[in-house]
């Protein structure tokens, strides 16, 4: 069951083992993945099937399909027969979140300058083009669950941007499970799909393989393994973030609906084992009223065992003595997700910086932007929210800066170069400026 702390009063070993969530060391899983990874760099097609029968292989069947009939890439037969398979109201409910992606994704895309430039000085222009990448790698998990949500937010994020090939990969999963994520992303634009998971799919993004092309930037969720293996290719391909397990942050005044905070708690701890849903509070009688509501809930709840581990590992209600200090905490923490049932939740929002996604007020649960208000759910986790952002079409873009100059304006900049150069002892730097202000 959750505990109730009082931070001040709290020990050192819980307060880290809390800040640090679930997040393994990588250090002990780095063996493993960079095997793997070598492997399929070397070894391709072969490699990535090697994984998958592995750590996939069940009662002779990798997913659906006997492994001896296996295909790595969904056909278009497979695509025909999702759709055909699929219920109808769940494919229209995929497409109104579709939609709603798009419209904040698009629209986001919009208020992004595809061009600039500014004179520095006479004779001297300088800006830059934003351009959006060739191809991406979007990596869907499947493990506890299916997540067809994300197959269709990374997908609409990099077609806002303009990206040309688009490459979904998963899991090898039940047919049910895998006809979802099709229609998803295939309603989201998604150009191929792969059935590759794990460590194995990272590598075949990266390095391309005979049938997976090699793509230019690796987004998506996964586990400490995918994380792990996003981060060992990052020198040969671009990656998002760190975007590890599922946590959540709560803040509550005496305002706050304890039931409703309890269902919110309960929604992420529910991911897996590994999930963390902290409530930060300065009322004690709200934090005592909050425990009591996820101990009436959790006994209704499907995924149970899942949601009673991550309560007790990596999830607390903690009471601070005062707002500055608890504010000092969730900056300091870094969420992934951060609800804010107070009085004015944009007031405290104004007042935080390290946040990835932000729910203002008690009708914006976690789960509606996870399903239904368009905004992109891959966020920063484990404290990464200090410095990365969710996916977004910015994740796909890159800028290409320049410089325009005249021989007047390079003329004017000599005095400049020489001396820095010189001090630097790059005298062929200095002679290439010299060269064009002497020879007219």
């Amino acid at each position: 069951m959750i505990s109730i702390y009082k931070y001040a009063e709290l020990g050192e070993a819980d307060r880290k083992r809390l800040m640090r969530r679930s997040q393994a060391s990588l250090v002990e899983i780095a063996p493993t993945v960079q095997n793997w990874l070598l492997r399929v760099e070397e070894e391709g097609d072969y490699a990535v099937l090697d994984y998958l029968k592995t750590f996939d292989l069940k009662n002779e069947r990798l997913g659906w399909q006997a492994v001896s009939d296996f295909r790595l890439e969904v056909s278009a037969e497979d695509v025909d027969r999702a759709y055909a398979d699929l219920d109808t109201d769940l494919i229209e409910a995929i497409r109104k979140q579709v939609e709603l992606s798009r419209k904040f994704h698009t629209e986001y895309a919009a208020t992004l300058l595809g061009d600039w430039e500014t004179v520095q000085s006479e004779g001297v222009r300088a800006g830059y083009r934003r351009v959006p990448m060739a191809r991406a790698g979007l990596y869907v998990p499947a493990g506890k669950a299916a997540l067809p949500t994300v197959a269709q937010i990374l997908t609409v994020a990099a077609k806002a941007a303009g990206v040309g090939t688009t490459v979904v990969t998963f899991p090898p999963c039940p047919w049910e499970s895998e006809a979802a994520i099709i229609v998803a992303a295939k309603e989201a634009g998604a150009d191929r799909l792969f059935r590759i998971g794990g460590i194995a799919a990272i590598g075949a993004l990266a390095f391309g393989t005979e049938s997976v092309p090699q793509v230019d930037k690796i987004a998506g969720p996964g586990n400490l393994y995918v994380q792990a293996a996003k981060l060992f290719v990052s020198d040969r391909v671009g990656i998002d973030m760190f975007a590890g397990p599922s946590e959540a942050m709560f803040i509550a005044d005496e305002t706050a609906n304890p039931a409703f905070l309890a269902a919110d708690v309960l929604g992420q701890c529910e991911h897996g084992p590994d999930s963390a849903g902290v409530v930060v509070t300065t009322s004690e009688s709200m934090a005592k009223a909050v425990q009591s509501e996820i101990s009436l809930q959790l006994s209704q709840l499907d995924r149970n065992a899942y949601a009673a581990t991550a309560l007790e590992r990596y999830s607390a209600i903690l009471v601070f003595e005062t707002e500055a200090a608890l504010l000092t905490y969730v900056d300091e923490y870094a969420p992934e997700h951060l609800e804010i049932q107070t009085a004015d939740p944009q007031e405290i929002l104004g007042k935080l910086r390290n946040v990835g996604s932000a729910f203002l007020g008690q009708f914006s649960p976690i789960a509606a932007g996870d399903y239904a208000t368009g905004t992109n759910h891959t966020l920063p986790t484990g404290g990464a929210a200090r410095y990365a952002s969710a996916v977004s079409p910015e994740t796909f873009m890159r800028t290409i800066q320049f410089q325009d100059a005249t021989q007047a304006g390079l003329k004017s900049l000599e005095s400049i170069v020489t001396p820095i150069a010189n001090a630097e002892g790059l005298t062929a730097h200095r002679d290439s400026v010299k060269i064009r202000n002497t020879s007219a």
